[in-house]
This record gives C-alpha cells, sequence and structure tokens, in this order.
C-alpha cells in the first residue's frame, strides 16, 4: 500500500504539509474543526454544515451544501513551556562533591506556523452530492533550546549533573560521584558502569536541542446521499499521512527495545486508512446528526521503532460524535456537538509513562547494562508512552446570518486534559494540556457566489505539575516535570459557489 499512496499523496502532503510543520494540540492533538466556519463556532457542526469543508466533520452534512470551493490558511500560535525540577535526585559526596540534579525551565521556540485548508463539493444530482476535504491534524510538536547556545535540553540538563561517574572513570575526575559513585558503594563494578558511562556522556543525540514534530493530513472523499426531503446519509473513506521527526532524546537510548530507533533519524513518513459515516436528519427547524470515524490504520514510523510502543507504530485513534442544531429565527442558528475521541485505541499515546520507582530503576539498569531492570522499554509493546485517556469534547456555537452580506459567528469548546498529572514528564515533548477555547468571526459576501471567512481562536493558559517520589530504596529521590500551554490562532478563507 505505502508505494501507491506514496505516489498519489506525498504532492498532497506536499503542498499541505511543507509550507510549515503543524502543531494542533488543542483536543488532544486534533484540530478544533474543521474550516474557517466550522472553528468560528468552536467546532460545533454534526448538525450545521456550512461548506465543502463539512466532510471532514460529518459526510451526511455535504448534502445540501451544492458545488463549491472553500480554500484556507491559518495562522496559529501556541505558547509551550515545559519544566524538570530534578533538586530532588542528590547524592552526598563521595570524593568528588556532592552531585545534585538541577531545574531546566525551557519555553518552546517553535511558536509560528501556516496551516492551509482545502474542500471541494459539487452537487451531482437532486440526491447525491460528492466532494473531499483535507484537513491538517499534530499536536507533538516542541522545539527546546538552540544549537547555537548549546542550552535548552530539558531532559539532559535536569538529569546530567546527578549521573556522575565512577573511581576510574574519566568524566569527572577526582573520584567516585553522583549515581555512579553511589552504585559503586554498594558493589556495582566501576569496570561494569564505565563503557556505559562513556556511551552517555559523548552520546551527540543528548543535546543540545530537544524536540518532535508529528504532522498529520487526513483526506476524506466524500458521498453524500439524500433520502426523501428531510434525511441524509454520508459516507469517507479517509486518507491518511503522517510525518515524524524526534532529537535530542539520547538521553532515553539505554530505556528502549531498540537504541538507534529512538532519535536523531531524521523525518518518517507513514500512510493509512480508515473510514468515516454519518446521518442527518431534518426536523423542522431542528436538524440531528451523528458520525463515527473508525481507527485509522497506518503504518510504523520504522525509524523510530524503538520510541513508540509496538515498535513504532502510531495509529490515528477513531472517534465518533452526535450534534443538534436549532434555527431560532430566520438568521440565528445554535449548534452544539459532543464527541468522544479513543485515545486508548493507540499503545503509542495511551500507555502509561514510568512511575518514580521504574524511572529510577531504568536509569540504574542504563547505566550497569542491565535492561532487565528496565520494566517497560521504549518501543516495546508494552512499552512507556504518553499515558493519554479517551476524551469527551463539547462544542457550543451561534450563527447569525445578519443580512445578505455579514454574517456572524462565536463558540466555545471545552475537552479536559487527555492525561492525569502523573504522565507531565513525557508530555514535556507534547503538552496538550489546553481545555477551554474561545472562538469568534464573520463571512462577508464578495458577490453573489463569492465570500471570505475569518475566524479568532484563544485557547486559555493551562498547566499540568507533578511531583514524582521514589519509594523503597528509591525513597530520598524525587522530581517535579510541568507541562504549560495556551494558544491564539486566525484563520481567513476564501469560498466560491459555482
Amino acid at each position: 500500500m505505502k508505494g501507491i499512496l506514496k505516489h498519489t499523496l506525498t504532492p498532497l502532503a506536499l503542498a499541505s504539509l511543507l509550507v510549515a510543520p503543524l502543531a494542533q494540540a488543542t483536543n488532544g492533538y486534533f484540530k478544533i474543526g474543521a474550516g474557517s466556519k466550522n472553528r468560528g463556532m468552536a467546532g460545533a457542526g454534526i448538525a450545521f454544515g456550512q461548506d465543502a469543508m463539512t466532510s471532514a466533520i460529518n459526510p451526511a452534512a455535504l448534502s445540501g451544501i451544492g458545488s463549491r470551493l472553500d480554500v484556507g490558511v491559518e495562522l496559529f500560535k501556541p505558547k509551550r513551556s515545559g519544566e524538570v525540577d530534578a533538586r530532588g535526585m542528590a547524592i552526598p559526596d563521595l570524593g568528588n562533591g556532592p552531585r545534585q540534579g538541577a531545574v531546566s525551565d525551557e519555553k518552546s521556540r517553535s511558536n509560528t506556523f501556516f496551516i492551509p485548508h482545502l474542500g471541494i463539493s459539487k452537487a451531482w444530482s437532486k440526491r447525491i452530492t460528492i466532494g473531499m476535504a483535507m484537513v491538517g491534524n499534530g499536536g507533538m510538536n516542541t522545539r527546546y533550546g538552540d544549537a547555537d547556545t548549546g542550552t535548552g535540553n530539558i531532559y539532559t540538563t535536569a538529569f546530567a549533573p546527578v549521573i556522575g561517574d565512577t573511581s576510574t572513570g574519566a568524566f569527572q575526575p577526582g573520584g567516585p560521584s553522583g549515581f555512579a559513585g553511589f552504585l559503586e558503594a554498594n558493589g556495582v563494578p566501576a569496570s561494569q558502569m564505565d563503557p556505559n558511562l562513556a556511551a552517555l556522556y559523548t552520546n551527540p543525540n543528548s543535546g543540545p536541542s530537544l524536540g518532535v514534530n508529528l504532522a498529520q493530513l487526513l483526506i476524506t472523499p466524500t458521498i453524500a446521499y439524500k433520502i426523501g426531503d428531510h434525511h441524509s446519509i454520508g459516507f469517507s473513506p479517509v486518507i491518511g499521512y503522517q510525518a515524524f521527526r524526534a532529537y535530542g532524546l539520547g538521553l532515553f537510548q539505554g530505556l528502549s527495545s531498540n537504541p538507534g530507533k529512538v532519535t536523531n533519524n531524521g523525518n518518517d513518513e507513514a500512510y493509512g486508512i480508515g473510514a468515516q459515516i454519518g446521518y442527518l436528519g431534518t426536523f423542522g427547524p431542528v436538524s440531528i446528526g451523528a458520525t463515527a470515524r473508525s481507527k485509522i490504520y497506518m503504518e510504523e514510523f520504522d525509524d523510530y521503532a524503538g520510541l513508540f510502543a509496538e515498535q513504532g507504530d502510531f495509529d490515528i485513534p477513531p472517534t465518533f460524535g452526535a450534534g443538534v442544531a436549532f434555527q431560532a429565527t430566520p438568521g440565528l442558528t445554535i449548534a452544539a456537538d459532543v464527541t468522544r475521541i479513543l485515545y486508548s485505541e493507540v499503545a503509542a499515546i495511551a500507555n502509561k509513562g514510568p512511575t518514580a520507582d521504574e524511572f529510577f530503576n531504568a536509569l540504574t539498569g542504563s547505566l550497569i547494562g542491565n535492561p532487565a531492570l528496565v520494566s517497560n522499554p521504549l518501543g516495546s509493546n508494552d512499552g512507556w508512552g504518553f499515558g493519554w485517556d479517551d476524551v469527551w469534547v463539547y462544542k457550543i456555537g451561534v450563527n447569525y446570518a445578519y443580512n445578505n452580506d455579514w454574517t456572524f459567528r462565536a463558540g466555545f469548546n471545552y475537552s479536559q486534559v487527555p492525561y492525569d498529572n502523573d504522565q507531565a514528564l513525557f508530555n514535556v515533548l507534547a503538552p496538550a494540556v489546553v481545555e477551554k477555547h474561545i472562538t469568534a468571526g464573520f463571512t462577508r459576501s464578495l458577490s453573489p457566489a463569492s465570500e471570505i471567512t475569518v475566524t479568532y481562536m484563544h485557547a486559555l493558559r493551562n498547566n499540568v505539575d507533578y511531583t514524582y517520589q521514589g519509594t523503597g530504596a528509591n525513597a530520598g529521590f524525587s522530581y517535579t516535570a510541568e507541562n504549560n500551554m495556551y494558544q491564539n490562532a486566525l484563520e481567513v478563507s476564501y469560498g466560491l459557489r459555482f
């Protein structure tokens, strides 16, 4: 399948994705809506189709849209920061001074993105409407630090100072120190640790910068069929394209089942396919819609088979939802949706990250060369992940046609953070913590056949933090991780009826 899809999708993917990387951490890593009109209503649109982008929301709602083209671009500015404070990891003086972890607090330097979208529909007959939409998603995008300054790798800056050295090591001369010295004092031979320390201290993949980028393109060719005057059904095969890269994760290579496939392997691509169905019914001034999309089964990220669970498998999770729209007056429509995103269906996203004890034991296993101490190696079937849970998403929006030339919109979108506080460590890479989104926008008719739509979105600042405290033999050690983000976006699109 990869060969066929590659020749078909690569030109589209380049046009839609290579304009800029994507960074859509909103409802998890899904955009709150598709197209400027829908996003102006905070994504409420399962029962209220407005333009050709509707096929990406509810394929049945494409019925009645007619023949039109919608194309637009979003200026997206997420502001993200992460912190790891490892000062709770302290080793007393073993002959070369005491060693303690550090605190590293960095803002992501990747903050401005231009994200295009495209939709087209054609009224094939009185009953049938066909169309296609192209929508970008993504949400695991961060870039901490700068190679020019040599600072900013949150993980290595925080944890490296306490790793230390053995009595025979050459990296911190003067005697044993840190965890390595602590382990040597407790009977681990220095000769067992020295090669692992050498690999760690000279690992070019440990910095100086740190980051990941996940980009997705979803293409939904759609057919909608009108059953009678008041009911429609729709179907879309969903074609997926993904690109991913990671860098600066050298500290975690010793925690992987496949250390060479964790980080700094450039961009990897994957293609896949799923399906979406929908229903729309009108009952006087009320419309009711429902839609469901299957998991999109993607090829594995082979170059990152040691990072993501199940040897690099990274499918796109299934979703389902329902919506209602009420035409209160000839010019005023109120719409509301409830959707469910099933992140638990994708192990790489859903598998929990390490507890404090698991992390300490894994670092110890990395130092002494004992992989048995790594309870859930990265890349394995049960490998550590981001700990994301299924989420409900609630959307409400209003659409007010003031006159033939002006239409105004506003909306509110809410979904919980998709992970618990105790998953903050790995989610420094993907701080999807925003919950509340406020939107507003308008459409201005330029002619009887053309229009321009503008939408603004603000996602309120939110943060997650957690202190990881060891127990038993690790009771004296702790560290803290924090994720923080807010967002602004401005989107402009052009619509043409033909």
